[in-house]
């Protein structure tokens, strides 16, 4: 399984070589014969200049995967594999606006040596709603962002063994703090490489913090 460094540098350079390969169209210079907006919701394509997609008229939509590292004390269900969706939109004319999304994880590992002896196999979920204050910046094809916001981590763990089923979940409200790099291929469709972590959660998880840190790539629709 790829660590969250050689995803991270995975998606970098996939994100780079389709941004390049697509900016030659997205910067191709207007043409004078095009016809002008039909209406006052596509006013703001008027004065865009050809080839910035920095400000979609609703927003953004994202899906992510990635990898998620937890607690060592988890080990060996601490790297799961993440999946998320997110919306994100900018005030009018400005860099600040808000995201808000759902994400979860999941892990299992099999012939685990368990406490009171014996073996068995473990399951791990994490679960997460986020909303908070996003900043994202650049002109042209490539935007840097950042959010800061508040979360609501739930974690569900399950060992089987011989027949019998045992189950721990608890949740915690945290923060949690992104940054990352955006690209636009073209008006409606973007790539996006991410670094994330979560912040005082306040729960404990068979001992183990359930703060993590995760590497995700993402690709999305602007409109």
């Amino acid at each position: 399984m790829p660590g969250p460094t050689q995803l991270l540098a995975s998606g970098a350079l996939a994100a780079l070589l389709v941004g390049c390969a697509a900016s030659p169209a997205g910067l191709a210079p207007a043409r004078s014969d095009s016809p002008a907006p039909r209406d006052g919701a596509t006013a703001l394509a008027q004065t865009t200049p050809a080839g910035d997609y920095s400000r979609p008229l609703l927003g953004r939509l994202t899906f992510t995967f990635g990898e998620r590292q937890l607690d060592g004390a988890l080990a060996p269900t601490d790297e799961p594999q993440a999946f998320g969706v997110e919306y994100s939109r900018l005030s009018a004319g400005g860099p600040l606006g808000f995201e808000l999304g759902f994400q979860f994880a999941d892990d299992q590992a099999r012939g685990v040596a368990l406490p009171g002896g014996g073996a068995g196999t473990v399951d791990r979920l994490q679960s997460e709603f986020f909303a908070g204050l996003r900043a994202e910046g650049g002109e042209g094809t490539v935007h840097p962002y950042l959010g800061l916001g508040a979360t609501w981590l739930t974690n569900d763990t399950r060992i089987r063994s011989g027949g019998l089923e045992t189950r721990d979940t608890d949740s915690g409200l945290g923060a949690y703090g992104h940054l990352g790099l955006l690209f636009d291929l073209s008006r409606t469709v973007h790539v996006s490489i991410n670094g994330r972590m979560t912040f005082l959660t306040g729960d404990s998880n068979e001992g183990a913090d359930s703060d993590y840190a995760q590497v995700s790539i993402g690709l999305g629709a602007s409109f």
